[in-house]
């Protein structure tokens, strides 16, 4: 029976661009696709609701942003993968060899840079509220 031959390229590209939801998850036939949309949606939902223009001071934004930085961190978990142990793992009837070439290098170096600048702006959010709690003295 053939199976549908998964690109690694576009795995990794879809947790780079749609992780939070979970999308790469669904490609790959994941069964528990469905948590990422699930606690990252209501999160970011709640931080625009409840804050008004301070949305990325809530703590739902944080959640949804440690959310966003587990699906980067898996992209490039996708996109270094060797071929030969992804075709083992995601393509064990297509019948298709996976040659990727430079795809997924690039999709690994995006991701990285956006989900470096990703948490090291969370990182600083976080601290400057904390800061500011110590300083009016609610900590």
């Amino acid at each position: 029976m053939n199976q549908p031959h998964r690109s690694k390229t576009l795995a990794g590209a879809l947790a780079l661009f749609l992780g939070w939801a979970g999308a790469h998850r669904l490609y790959l036939g994941s069964r528990l696709w469905w948590l990422y949309p699930v606690i990252a949606m209501p999160a970011m939902g709640l931080a625009f609701a409840a804050s008004g223009e301070a949305w990325f001071r809530h703590p739902g934004f944080f959640v949804a942003a440690l959310v966003a930085l587990i699906a980067m961190l898996e992209a490039i978990v996708i996109s270094l993968t060797p071929d030969e142990k992804w075709d083992a793992r995601r393509n064990p009837g297509s019948g298709i060899a996976s040659a990727s070439r430079w795809g997924p290098v690039f999709v690994a170096v995006l991701s990285l840079m956006l989900g470096a600048t990703l948490m090291m702006s969370v990182l600083a959010i976080a601290l400057e509220a904390w800061f500011d709690a110590i300083r009016a003295g609610r900590l």
